[in-house]
């Protein structure tokens, strides 16, 4: 359902519509925008089960801080957490999960 909001103080008018993140997502990449090459991470946490993790093998480090700040920007870092952690052959595994009652959050 599409609604016009307007801004009284500056007369700006806008055309919104409430999507679920998947779809908005996909919309945004449909028509030619730029789209993170980790958005398909954030699609799937978007449709996980209350419980369920993503997990995540072979990164490196780089990918895992690129993970951690789609993540953190598109659902709040208050709400997700990205866990890691260094492989005997130098990769990364990450864990995408739920955040449970303000765990690991730093200021």
């Amino acid at each position: 359902m599409t609604e016009k909001a307007k801004d009284a103080d500056m007369e700006t008018q806008f055309d919104m519509e409430v999507k679920n993140t998947s779809e908005a997502s996909q919309e945004i990449a449909s028509r030619g925008g730029r789209q993170s090459a980790y958005q398909p991470v954030a699609l799937k946490y978007a449709e996980i089960e209350k419980g369920e993790a993503i997990v995540l093998r072979e990164l490196a480090q780089n990918d895992v801080q690129n993970l951690r700040n789609l993540l953190y920007r598109k659902f709040g870092k208050r709400n997700v957490i990205v866990r890691s952690s260094e492989q005997e052959d130098g990769t990364y595994t990450a864990v995408v999960r739920e955040r449970e009652g303000g765990e690991y959050l730093r200021s």
